[in-house]
């Protein structure tokens, strides 16, 4: 499972605030816990700040001196600002997040894949806003892949959201996304798929239960990288259980690792 801290979004308050005072030790470690904890990728999004492009430079420069096992993930749907941060930060192995099937979207971000050679998330998203049906979806994230495919992006650099709605709002919001998902990694093997993990739960009591519960049907479906707070020890414990039940776990190792790490916690 690819894991993609969350917690470096400016759309969290207490984030928003570390990033406008250019709190240094509060953005690093917040990294630093994230990477100690299992993080491949910092999504980082400062779009809610007072400069989104020296910004996005100031954070990723010391998240990643914090935390210099990570690749990050630019969060941003403004092609300047993502311009700016590639062309003022050495990045190695990072990401871009995301695109849609809009035409401005599209010619935006395009080009800074091809010239800075990032993987890409892909949001099988049209002019009509989000599918309403999986089949919709499938069809969306399929165009897409096909774009990015004639722009030069290998399958094993391309990931798409399947972008889950809130239960809240939409009782069978979250099996839609399910159903894409099941039907896109059968056709596409090497596609990464991705979930916003936070967004299914929005609005509902016990979120942290719902985030767990729906992980593991998500990977029990396909889905193999997720956005989401690997602090939380819980958390972390679930994934690690999810992939134990679905093979992935040689002699239980992982998972009793991080059992073990929970134990401590609650006893330290």
């Amino acid at each position: 499972m690819i894991v993609i801290g969350e917690k470096l979004n400016s759309s969290i308050p207490s984030t928003l605030e570390g990033l406008n005072g250019k709190n240094e030790d509060f953005v690093a470690g917040l990294a630093q816990r994230q990477g100690a904890a299992g993080a491949q990728y910092l999504d980082l999004n400062t779009g809610m700040c007072e400069n989104e492009s020296e910004m996005l430079v100031w954070a990723a420069t010391a998240a990643l001196k914090a935390a210099p096992e990570c690749a990050l993930m630019a969060d941003s749907t403004s092609p300047e600002a993502l311009r700016y941060l590639f062309e003022h930060v050495e990045l190695k192995n990072a990401a871009i997040n995301s695109v849609t099937l809009e035409e401005d979207r599209l010619s935006g971000v395009l080009p800074l894949v091809r010239e800075f050679k990032t993987a890409i998330v892909g949001m099988p998203i049209d002019g009509d806003g989000i599918p309403k049906t999986a089949e919709r979806r499938v069809e969306n994230a399929r165009r897409l892949i096909g774009i990015l495919r004639e722009n030069g992006s290998e399958d094993k650099d391309i990931y798409i959201d399947i972008v889950v709605e809130a239960a809240a709002t939409g009782w069978d919001a979250p099996v839609k996304a399910l159903d894409a998902a099941q039907a896109l990694r059968g056709e596409f093997p090497d596609v990464h798929l991705l979930v916003g993990l936070s967004n299914v739960s929005f609005g509902l009591p016990r979120r942290g239960l719902i985030n767990q519960t729906f992980l593991a049907c998500a990977m029990a479906r396909g889905v193999d990288a997720a956005i989401m707070d690997i602090t939380n020890p819980t958390m972390k414990l679930h994934l690690r259980a999810a992939e134990m039940l679905l093979g992935r776990d040689e002699y239980c190792m992982e998972y009793l690792n991080a059992y073990r790490e929970t134990e401590n916690g609650n006893n330290a």
